[in-house]
């Protein structure tokens, strides 16, 4: 029975899901507005009431002449929005066969997307804006310029890489009364970097990354034979000092020196999480810097887990750190099941056998921290996390007083970095070393300087 009412609740959804699809669609395509639905229903009830009721011939020439201004936008609107929209459908094909090779911008500053349209000047009590609604978290700024055309320039509000463009063109009259609109979708393949902000290069990463080549008893028998102690059962024969037992009957063995030979390879991995904008902004500046030497291995997140585990230039790095933007930030917030496909710092550990990883991860994130944890503890490879944010400020306590008066100041939200810091100071007891870098400031912290702070 609970099967039955499970599959009947689905099926009411989809319907339900289906009549709200259709009625937005019916919604975007009617062609007035608000607030010229409310002129028109005004204008014909008042010509209904007192016009032809009360004969009153104010009134009477009042609302037709409402009516004859609406109805003339209206057409003015539809008619112009279906010649804009040829243009518009001719500037994207040209644009697309003109551009070759991906588009590169910059996340927070602006950029120019070379679309441009002449400008509305023939068709009167008309106006023509336009939005890029996919990818989302794009400003539009449409700039009207000395040579009569409309030029498109964009901010994006964090990184990403998508294979398409899709905008909404609105065409409205002057007064607001009726809007024409509707959705184009451009072949136009672009990246964009997420913003540097104030990080500075840190000469820290490749002493990280690296060893260093002193000895270390945990290390394989790969240095010189310097080791001499008493013969224990198992040792080899080779290694007994046999000059030394001929002269005072000891048997002795000289063994290789335990060190960690240095390591030319230099491995780098970028976890995708909540807030990771600062976090993937570091792994830019140190792939762009050359901090990690010639050679080196970079790996980043992705949405596939059948992609490319490592990446060893430079283009195709920063390509990988645009990808490892998520397009929904919810799947972040409620990862399930397939949370284990998008973490792939293990996959990329045992794919290229590094045994020290320099780790790009966000502050904000706790699963991911636990997962860098559980990575740390299985002891396959030695972890150096840095950790990049956005401090906006501080809290501030707030006196009795002035909770007292403003009942807000209660039900404000806490800040949720105080879990994390907890989180961080658990973590850091399992990896070799913890550096977190402020994007704003370009300034070095301490966990205990996140527990007050506010991140963006």
């Amino acid at each position: 029975m609970q099967e039955v009412f499970s599959s009947e609740d689905a099926q009411q959804k989809t319907i339900l899901g289906r009549i709200r699809a259709l009625i937005a669609a019916l919604v975007s395509h009617f062609p007035l507005t608000g607030q010229g639905s409310l002129a028109l229903i005004l204008s014909a009830g008042a010509l209904r009431l007192f016009g032809y009721g009360s004969m009153d011939l104010v009134v009477f020439a009042l609302c037709l002449c409402a009516l004859f201004v609406v109805i003339t936008s209206l057409f003015a609107t539809v008619i112009g929005g279906l010649i804009v929209q040829r243009r518009v459908i001719r500037a994207l094909q040209n644009q697309s066969t003109s551009r070759s090779g991906y588009a590169s911008f910059e996340a927070g500053y602006f950029n120019s997307t070379d679309f441009s349209l002449v400008a509305v000047r023939g068709l009167p009590l008309i106006r023509i804006n336009w939005q890029i609604v996919s990818p989302a978290n794009i400003e539009t700024l449409n700039e009207h310029r000395r040579d009569n055309r409309l030029h498109e320039t964009i901010i994006p509000a964090r990184r990403g890489k998508s294979a398409s463009i899709t905008r909404r063109f609105e065409v409205r009259d002057a007064l607001g009364f009726c809007s024409y609109s509707w959705l184009a979708t451009q072949p136009f393949p672009h990246r964009t970097l997420p913003r540097i902000g104030a990080y500075k290069a840190i000469t820290l990463q490749r002493a990280r990354v690296m060893e260093d080549g002193l000895p270390d008893n945990g290390g394989r028998p790969d240095g010189d034979r310097m080791e001499i102690r008493p013969y224990t059962p198992g040792d080899s024969v080779r290694d007994i000092m046999w000059k030394g037992f001929a002269r005072n009957r000891q048997l002795n063995v000289r063994l290789p020196e335990r060190s960690v030979a240095f390591d030319d390879k230099a491995c780098a991995y970028l976890v995708s999480g909540v807030g990771d904008e600062a976090a993937s902004a570091l792994a830019r500046l140190t792939l762009e810097c050359g901090l990690l030497g010639d050679d080196w291995r970079f790996g980043a997140d992705t949405p596939s887990p059948t992609g490319t585990l490592e990446y060893r230039s430079l283009e195709d790095a920063l390509d990988a750190i645009s990808a490892s933007a998520m397009t929904d930030e919810s799947r972040f917030n409620n990862r399930t099941s397939d949370s284990e496909s998008y973490y792939g710092l293990d996959r990329f550990i045992a794919a290229t056998r590094c045994t020290q990883c320099l780790v790009f991860a966000s502050a904000r994130d706790s699963a991911v921290l636990n997962k860098l944890a559980a990575t740390a503890h299985s002891g396959s490879c030695r972890l150096n996390l840095v950790v990049g944010v956005d401090v906006l400020g501080r809290h501030t306590p707030s006196a009795s007083w002035q909770k007292a008066l403003w009942q807000e100041s209660r039900s404000a939200p806490k800040s949720p970095k105080l879990s994390s810091t907890s989180d961080l100071t658990a973590l850091s007891q399992c990896v070799e070393s913890i550096v977190l870098v402020d994007r704003t400031s370009g300034d070095l912290l301490k966990i205990s300087d996140l527990e007050d702070a506010i991140l963006g």
